[in-house]
């Protein structure tokens, strides 16, 4: 009889577990910003490769509407920007509606060197 109470309180604890960390992972994977719909103000395309992207440096204007093309020459490469909630993959548009420097990285793993495909967007 002991043994089915701990059963039964070891699979609630961790259902309980498995839902919260569901319900994180789904609120940390919304694009807040990424827009995908409507018009643009300009187009951005960068080339990514392993294990670089090219341009590396973007610079853009506060409030700009930015339709982001992601040309993979390669493998499927993709962009994220955690701080600003965008996660692009191929192409995407988004606000850049914060001031300030940004790191970007390939949010699709690549190959060895993927820890290394990083550039910064710059919103002035």
């Amino acid at each position: 009889m002991e043994i089915k109470k701990l059963l039964i309180l070891g699979s609630v604890f961790i259902f309980v577990v498995m839902a919260v960390l569901l319900i994180v992972n789904y609120k940390n994977g919304i694009n807040a910003n990424v827009v995908n719909e409507g018009s643009y103000d300009r187009e951005i395309t960068i080339d990514a490769k392993m294990f670089e992207f090219n341009p590396n440096v973007i610079k853009v204007k506060e409030g700009e509407r930015i339709k982001l093309i992601i040309n993979s020459l390669d493998v499927e490469h993709s962009i994220s920007i955690p701080e600003l909630r965008i996660d692009i993959h191929d192409e995407g548009i988004f606000v850049a509606n914060k001031k300030g420097t940004f790191n970007f990285y390939c949010h699709t793993y690549c190959g060895s060197g993927h820890s290394a495909m990083k550039g910064v967007l710059i919103v002035e």
